[in-house]
């Protein structure tokens, strides 16, 4: 198994996860990944710094699932995400 693999692994996001990053297709805009969250039912926290990939939060405990048949490509924990991001 890749490293890359291995880590995307540990950082996907679980049914209780309070915060997540949403990645949608590359060719996604910020609008499409926007509506991606809008259409599960959750609300945007923040900018992640890529147009396809916004930081999102909901009560809902089916919201990932609902993510990934919106058109999610990757729902990652936001927590775990900006522990791995330099400060």
């Amino acid at each position: 198994m890749s490293v890359l693999a291995i880590f995307l692994g540990s950082m996907t996001a679980d049914a209780g996860t309070p915060e997540v990053a949403v990645v949608a297709p590359l060719w996604a805009d910020a609008a499409e990944t926007a509506e991606i969250i809008a259409s599960s039912g959750g609300t945007i926290v923040a900018n992640a710094g890529l147009a396809n990939v916004l930081i999102a939060r909901s009560d809902n405990p089916d919201f990932i699932a609902r993510l990934y048949r919106t058109g999610a490509w990757l729902v990652l924990d936001a927590v775990k995400l900006r522990g791995c991001l330099p400060a």
